[in-house]
């Protein structure tokens, strides 16, 4: 059994009742993120990639589209391709450069994305990192032009430098004139004989290059860092596309983050809650002392301010949150077990544990041998 085609809207992400500069600018974000030379790893990018150019053919064609809406993927097809010289998937091609543009005017370069992670510290004081990133640029030996130095491109005799080709095609609907690109020169309008040696005729090489991304303080995780003009060169006057660094925090051993704020745990011992201590702590910048109230309580929370992460925006820092916590000891000697015992008597605690077992002092002991006698 035939599996059925996805809806063809679904497919662009668009309404039914998108109009026709929505669905070409559905069409024009999805052909830059699912194009197959921008997916070599991923092998169902050309099958997408070509269910994309079959939407966009049908809902650009208004003629089509009517056809679609009343009849669905039947009526679709039942007419000839709205696209039959290939106009759609020049158009993808156009996006990425090289052989093969459709428009002879400036062509954007690629943006490009580095993920960069960096340390809690580094997010405290700030950081300059050093990253790479490979990406396309303009061809050193031909500077873009595509010909070997010295050579000049020609004029292409078939489309006379314009790059597009008119064709009429009769059809059931009448008779329709199409411009499409040149099939000798591909759209450029001119012809190379000797094509460069390093980049073949390309124009763009892929290279890999290394640069420096400044970290401001106090950056969020997830942020990009926008470098302009740092990602694929652009062709023929076209901009150069950008470079966007996304900054990734790493986990901490000791700390967590807290919007501005910063979180720790300190555990102590039983003598140091009930009766309050002075704590030296470890900070993200160094160490403190901490002074621990007499009779705190487990799990509470104590606020060291200003020990936080500065605020991107504001530059003030947050504050430095310690949970408190309980430290058990691993084994008890007789003398401390005697001790926690007198503790528990001299509380109102009993307990059922130690009702039968020997007094825990000589006083103790006295006592109860002076009451035996009476």
């Amino acid at each position: 059994m035939a599996m059925s085609k996805p809806d063809y809207y679904e497919v662009l992400g668009v309404e039914r009742s998108a109009s026709q500069d929505e669905i070409k600018a559905a069409f024009r974000k999805l052909a830059r993120q699912y194009h197959p030379d921008v997916n070599k790893d991923d092998p169902q990018a050309e099958e997408r990639f070509k269910l994309i150019n079959e939407a966009y053919q049908v809902l650009s064609d208004p003629e089509s589209r009517a056809l679609y809406d009343r009849f669905g993927h039947a009526g679709a097809h039942s007419t000839p391709p709205s696209d039959p010289f290939g106009m759609a998937e020049n158009l993808f091609q156009m996006f990425f450069g090289g052989v093969g543009v459709v428009s002879r005017g400036p062509i954007d370069g690629a943006d490009r994305r580095v993920d960069l992670t960096i340390t809690l510290e580094e997010v405290l004081h700030g950081a300059a990192r050093t990253i790479e990133v490979e990406r396309l640029r303009l061809c050193p030996r031909c500077k873009g032009v595509g010909a070997e130095p010295g050579a000049t491109p020609e004029r292409c005799p078939d489309c006379a430098g314009s790059g597009r080709m008119r064709f009429t095609q009769t059809t059931i609907l009448g008779t329709v004139t199409r411009v499409a690109p040149c099939e000798r020169c591909h759209g450029e309008g001119e012809i190379i004989r000797t094509p460069c040696r390093q980049c073949r005729g390309e124009k763009l090489v892929r290279q890999r290059d290394t640069l420096t991304v400044n970290i401001p303080p106090g950056i969020e995780d997830e942020t990009a860092i926008l470098l302009r003009g740092e990602g694929d060169s652009g062709l023929r006057g076209g901009r150069d596309g950008d470079l966007y660094v996304v900054v990734q925090i790493a986990s901490h051993s000791r700390f967590k983050r807290r919007g501005d704020d910063l979180v720790t745990q300190l555990n102590l011992t039983y003598p140091q809650l009930a009766l309050g201590d002075e704590v030296e702590i470890e900070t993200l910048d160094g160490k403190v002392v901490v002074e621990i109230p007499e009779l705190t309580e487990p799990y509470s929370e104590l606020i060291i301010p200003g020990r936080g992460l500065p605020n991107p925006r504001t530059g003030k820092r947050g504050d430095l949150y310690v949970r408190i916590g309980l430290k058990m000891p691993k084994k008890l000697t007789d003398a401390q077990r005697n001790l926690l015992r007198q503790y528990a008597e001299l509380s109102g605690t009993r307990l059922k544990k130690y009702a039968h077992a020997e007094p825990s002092s000589f006083f103790e002991k006295i006592k109860r041998s002076l009451k035996q006698e009476d």
